[in-house]
């Protein structure tokens, strides 16, 4: 799932990351310790397979609905179960004899009688008749009817993410219960009609002038990831080797449309590479609904904003690339492999997010890449300054929804690349590998994960996992230099000064030191475990260039008081990131002589627009950005 908005993806990757909808519009959650500690939502039954129909009337915003629900006691004994069930009634419920079941249906839950005692392991099924008349529009969340506007056509679309599955069909709506599933949608014969997995079939009775579609999804998957969407849509074809793949676009849309998603097949097959993992799934649908943000990755079809258009429309090519990667990376973390429950859904989002900046950085380069982790950093650092600090993987929360925050998407991201800097890449591509294997088609705890790094590694980085994703905080860090021209020495500090009264850590962290001289640069390795720490290296010439953290690599606060000097030398001779850290030490001494011509000069030359723009802004403030 990704609700981010990001511009400007050409030059400087983006310039602005907003929060979700639910926590603009949701309830204040500044006190992260007030929310409510919780356990795995317990059910004695595993569902194996539904089989939903509805037959949708769009004009009276109704629709009639059938599930059969076929699941296995987990208990000896099970008299009764309890599906959720959220604004339709049900009419009937039979067993598999079409015997009828007593059932009391309340707010938000549908208890059911069965006619026997199951033994455990012993299998059943349930048929369920419901409907709802004269639902309102614009939901998002649940079934949806789209009436027609100026930007969209009239249709009907589901969005089950995070817990929309009961608003159409009765279920057990919680990420810990995997089955397969059959979806099949009656409507206008006008419309097409798109689902999860394999159409089956695709018949038009010409005197009702009805429509049905019939889809089915062979492979488990969790009910926040079934989807359908039913519109007038135009469906482009494209193809990924043997993977078909569509764009379910509004009429009218289908050039640019076309243009927009041109880059999907690449995507999919980078990333096959990259998890040395096929696709895995039978296709691959991409579709236009209204009202999103962002996009829902639901399992071989995900649900796109309008924005993926209408920006290609304007001239931003490849300004949607990051979306689609990021739901297209979903379809390995998140939909093959899943998550217990909310407290783990790192194992989806932040993996999915790691995806996109790997990809951005393959597709456009190592400058646009770090620029992008970069946001990154900055998007999560705004939210532990405005809001809260927690635990990437934690047992409290309200609802799912507040565990879609940017400790899950951004801070998660970092955490993985810190992971595979530390690891190296080819081990990380094999981890990465090997926990696909284990798990695949399946829901996963964050030491599933764990274990994997360590067996594969054949190292316990269990002090790794302890300090980034089950505490809360990050580093922050006061670094100074002293170069002794007699000793030739050059004597580094370092002080750890984040709170640690709430359960932040004293970190240990692996840092790589740049000491650039008139003589060449030497790289030294260092690892940071106490609050303070000096380190002395040998350097034989005053150093032009101290560069901390010389890859970037760590998520960290920090400040490094550095001489006008070597700043204007940074400015021109460092790496993408540092050259714009330079710019903002730099406004510090705006008045110093020679800084503002040294910024104006980068402003008009530096060969990243993400630097030149920040460099006027310090430097020529007037000026509008290129």
């Amino acid at each position: 799932m990704s609700v981010q908005i990001k511009k400007g993806l050409i030059g400087g990757i983006f310039t602005l990351v907003a929060l979700p909808w639910w926590a603009v519009v949701g309830a204040d959650q500044s006190d992260f310790d007030s929310r409510e500690q919780q356990t795995l939502r317990p059910h004695d039954f595993d569902v194996q397979h539904y089989r939903i129909e509805l037959d949708i009337e769009e004009s009276t915003h109704s629709f009639d609905g059938e599930t059969v629900i076929t699941f296995s006691s987990t208990v000896d004994g099970l008299s009764e179960i309890t599906l959720d069930s959220v604004n339709f009634d049900v009419s009937h419920v039979a067993d598999e004899s079409g015997e009828t079941l007593n059932f009391i249906q309340r707010e938000g839950y549908l208890d059911i009688s069965l006619d026997r005692e199951l033994a455990s392991n012993e299998l059943a099924s349930l048929t369920i008749g419901y409907g709802v008349a004269n639902l309102d529009g614009n939901v998002l969340v649940g079934l949806d009817f789209r009436d027609e506007t100026e930007t969209n056509p009239g249709l009907v679309n589901s969005l089950n993410w995070p817990n929309g599955a009961r608003y159409w069909f009765p279920s057990f709506d919680h990420p810990s219960d995997w089955a397969t599933h059959e979806t099949i949608i009656t409507v206008d014969a006008g419309f097409e009609v798109l689902a999860n997995g394999a159409l089956l079939s695709d018949r038009v009775d010409t005197e009702s002038g009805r429509r049905t579609v019939h889809w089915q999804q062979s492979k488990p998957q969790p009910t926040y990831l079934y989807m359908f969407a039913a519109g007038p849509y135009s469906v482009l074809e494209d193809q990924h080797d043997d993977l078909p793949l569509h764009y379910w676009v509004y009429p009218g849309d289908e050039t640019v449309a076309a243009q927009a998603f041109r880059n999907t097949a690449e995507i999919i097959a980078y990333f096959e590479e990259l998890y040395s993992t096929s696709f895995p799934w039978v296709k691959y649908d991409q579709v236009i609904v209204p009202g999103m943000g962002g996009g829902a990755e639901s399992t071989s079809a995900t649900l796109l904003t309008r924005n993926v258009i209408d920006r290609q429309r304007e001239g931003n090519d490849n300004a949607s690339d990051w979306l689609i990667a990021h739901e297209i990376a979903h379809q390995w973390w998140g939909n093959m492999i899943g998550f217990r429950d909310w407290g783990h859904n790192w194992l989806s989002e932040s993996f999915a997010t790691h995806g996109e900046y790997l990809y951005i950085a393959h597709a456009m380069g190592p400058d646009e890449g770090a620029l992008y982790i970069d946001d990154y950093k900055k998007s999560y650092l705004t939210e532990a300054k405005t809001k809260f600090r927690r635990p990437v993987v934690t047992d409290r929360w309200d609802k799912g929804s507040d565990m879609f925050d940017r400790h899950a998407y951004e801070k998660g991201g970092i955490i993985l690349n810190m992971l595979r800097e530390l690891t190296g890449h080819e081990a990380f591509a094999e981890i990465m590998r090997s926990f696909l294997e284990k798990h695949a088609y399946s829901n996963a705890v964050s030491n599933d994960f764990f274990e994997t790094v360590n067996t594969v590694t054949n190292q316990d980085y269990g002090w790794f996992f302890d300090q980034w994703l089950l505490k809360p905080g990050h580093p922050e860090l006061d670094v100074s230099y002293t170069w002794d021209k007699q000793k030739k020495s050059l004597s580094l500090t370092i002080n750890q000064t984040q709170d640690t009264s709430t359960g932040t850590p004293i970190y240990r962290l692996p840092i790589r030191l740049g000491i650039t001289t008139m003589e060449g640069k030497q790289v030294e390795s260092l690892w940071l475990n106490e609050p303070e720490q000096t380190f002395t290296f040998d350097v034989a010439h005053e150093p032009l260039l101290v560069r901390f953290d010389e890859d970037d690599i760590l998520l960290k606060e920090w400040a490094f008081d550095k001489s006008t000097v070597e700043l204007l030398y940074q400015l021109t001779h460092d790496g993408v990131i540092g050259r714009l850290w330079a710019v903002g030490e730099l406004e510090k001494h705006i008045e110093t002589n020679g800084v503002r011509a040294a910024l104006t000069e980068v402003a008009h030359n530096d060969p990243v627009k993400a630097v030149r723009d920040r460099a006027a802004e310090v430097a020529l403030p007037d000026r509008p950005a290129d």
